[in-house]
């Protein structure tokens, strides 16, 4: 009896220290910056693109390009490599012109899961005039690495990472959402990397927000790499409920 009345004790601490280790969700805003910390967790955004060689599948790093309220772009490779038209509207924005630009979040501090992305631009020139997006989790172990990597559901999946969604984002800025469970300290958001419509993607990226877990970084989950996650709070504060109602009976039922 007195053991389980410890274990049921026991249970209850652990599912008011997983209460506590989710912290308030929390917005992280680009205006001007590269880096932003909220809660003690800071993303810091860098700029890629599938540039290497012609067959434009291999990523590798790129240029931020800051634009105030409207949100952070990208100017890929192809920019300091003589691409006159890299780097002038709207292909100084995240867009998928030829090649596809993305931003690789990486959260220090605790693990995060997005719920949400804000576009602060969309371009309305001819021929975009949408902001369709592509989003991945790092789900892997360690450093969630992109150098050299495929751009392609398959290699990517391949390599740690996990497809989140391929989104509609349409013709105007704001909130735009992303629909996950994992927890993970990288994140890719970029222009659409799949089937795409008529129109191509042309969008100034302000803001992400989601919830945060506490956890050393690299890999998903809150209890380390591979997804691991520790119970919830309200999972863990029934069973240890019912041990300790059940700690009540088995005392009821004993002989004096």
């Amino acid at each position: 009896m007195k053991t389980n009345k410890k274990i049921a004790v026991a249970v209850l601490g652990l599912a008011a220290a997983g209460a506590s280790s989710l912290a308030s969700a929390a917005t992280w805003t680009f205006n001007n910056t590269a880096s932003n910390t909220q809660g003690g967790v800071t993303a810091t955004a860098s700029a890629w693109g599938n540039t290497v060689g012609s067959a434009n599948t291999a990523l590798e790093g790129g240029f931020l390009t800051y634009n105030g309220s409207s949100g952070l772009g990208v100017k890929n490779k192809d920019y300091a490599n003589g691409d006159t038209s890299e780097g002038i509207n709207p292909e100084h924005a995240i867009d998928n012109d030829q090649r596809k630009d993305s931003i690789l979040f990486s959260f220090t501090g605790d693990k995060v899961s997005l719920s949400s992305t804000s576009f602060g631009w969309v371009s309305q020139d001819s021929g975009y005039k949408d902001s369709d997006y592509s989003v991945y989790a790092y789900t892997g172990a360690g450093v969630g690495s992109l150098a050299g990597l495929t751009y392609t559901d398959a290699a990517m999946l391949a390599a740690g990472w996990a497809l989140v969604g391929h989104y509609q984002g349409g013709s105007s800025a704001g909130a735009k959402p992303i629909s996950s469970s994992l927890y993970s300290s990288y994140w890719l958001i970029g222009a659409l990397n799949g089937t795409n419509d008529s129109k191509k993607d042309a969008f100034k990226l302000i803001s992400v927000s989601g919830s945060t877990c506490k956890d050393s970084p690299g890999g998903s989950g809150c209890g380390g790499g591979g997804g691991g996650q520790i119970p919830e709070p309200g999972t863990l504060l029934l069973v240890g409920i019912g041990l300790l109602g059940l700690t009540r009976a088995t005392r009821r039922r004993s002989p004096r």
